[in-house]
């Protein structure tokens, strides 16, 4: 344990503890100079005192296992009710963390100010390398720019806790219920991440993920179009090994013989694919996933999730029922990366009418490079 920590004393902790939460407030809500931190009350411990949050709240004279919220209110020293409101976040805080699947499909989560952010669009496809001869002009690209506004979104909701709760519940098995609390609001983000992937952020929805059909609709989806799908990413450095679909779907993809049949042995030849293809993937189940139909997600390049305020706790007392009401929110948004980062493959269209999208034809670009270095030789000659 930690000498300073150690010989601290626990009325010398307690006056620090409002300052201690206030400042986590602070960092968490952000201000016109600073981004909005998420920080937990148990890493600001372990980084001031190096001890862990038992140990703190064993030094404050807190035993989360016997102790109510009454008994902390009651205490004689006041400042210990500041404790409360980070022993409720830390529990909804869990709950999100716990069941929801979007901090799996994002490729980063940034901190912004304000509740509209510009994020940039940048399209490549211009700017294919070509060929150059010995004293020739290096041939220009063209690198396209454009500009999306992304919204963010404040997520609340309330719950009362009734004076029986708060005089007979120890914060312990109070937390195992609020921790139930922050799977409801994960489940929340999940629903937003979810209509970004198939929508975007464009109003006119030209961000939207295009829909792939499969060989046969008879067939439903099968092993065989999944690798179509792969084969064309891989080429295109994509690696959709993330999926999600409705639970109807999941079953479906769970008896492909390929995914549930084991085998032995080795194959009479062997080929080598040098364009990497999934020989695993995740699969996460949601109903907003359109009926007969699989999101596919290259999670590196698909979402970025935009926070412009971290979780928030705040409370009233309503003395006409007895009751504590407490609001958690929370600011944020998720903004699309790229197009082709994400689709929908269709068990009910066929790939012969719904095929994939120019975005992702790669051929006509290695062409062009071809084309100019043959126009290019017979212009020498």
């Amino acid at each position: 344990m930690n000498t300073e920590f150690a010989q601290l004393k626990m009325e010398d902790l307690r006056k620090e503890l409002p300052e201690m939460v206030r400042s986590l407030e602070a960092y968490r809500q952000g201000s016109n100079n600073t981004l909005p931190i998420e920080v937990t009350l148990e890493e600001l411990v372990q980084g001031k005192y190096g001890v862990s949050q038992d140990a703190f709240f064993e030094k404050l004279g807190i035993n989360p296992k016997i102790d109510t919220m009454q008994n902390i209110f009651t205490m004689p020293q006041q400042n210990i009710r500041w404790i409360v409101p980070e022993i409720i976040r830390a529990a909804i805080t869990t709950g999100m963390r716990q069941a929801p699947f979007y901090p799996n499909i994002i490729a980063s989560d940034q901190s912004i100010n304000g509740l509209q952010v510009t994020m940039p669009m940048v399209n490549m496809s211009d700017a294919a390398p070509a060929k150059v001869n010995e004293a020739e002009t290096i041939p220009l690209g063209d690198v396209s720019f454009g500009q999306k506004s992304v919204s963010l979104f404040k997520i609340g909701k309330g719950f009362k806790l009734t004076d029986e709760v708060k005089n007979y519940v120890s914060i312990d098995v109070l937390g195992i219920y609020l921790r139930d609390f922050g799977i409801q609001l994960g489940y929340a983000m999940d629903t937003l991440a979810m209509d970004v992937l198939m929508n975007g952020n464009k109003a006119d929805g030209s961000e939207s993920a295009p829909v792939i059909g499969v060989y046969e609709t008879t067939n439903g989806i099968t092993y065989k179009d999944l690798l179509h799908i792969w084969v064309r990413a891989a080429r295109m450095g994509r690696n959709f090994t993330t999926m999600i679909g409705g639970e109807d779907q999941a079953i479906e993809m769970l008896n492909l013989p390929e995914f549930k049949e084991r085998h032995s042995g080795t194959t009479e030849a062997t080929l080598n694919i040098k364009s990497p293809v999934p020989n695993k993937a995740d699969f996460y189940i949601h109903p907003g996933t359109p009926d007969q139909q699989l999101l596919m997600v290259d999670t590196s390049a698909a979402l970025i999730k935009l926070t412009a305020k971290q979780l928030m706790l705040e409370s009233e007392r309503i003395v006409s029922n007895q009751t504590e009401a407490v609001y958690a929110s929370l600011t944020t948004g998720f903004s699309k990366m790229y197009q082709d980062a994400v689709l929908l493959l269709a068990a009910n269209k066929k790939f012969s009418e719904a095929g994939f999208p120019s975005f992702m034809n790669i051929d006509p670009y290695l062409l062009v490079n071809f084309c100019l270095l043959y126009t290019s030789d017979a212009a020498d000659e």
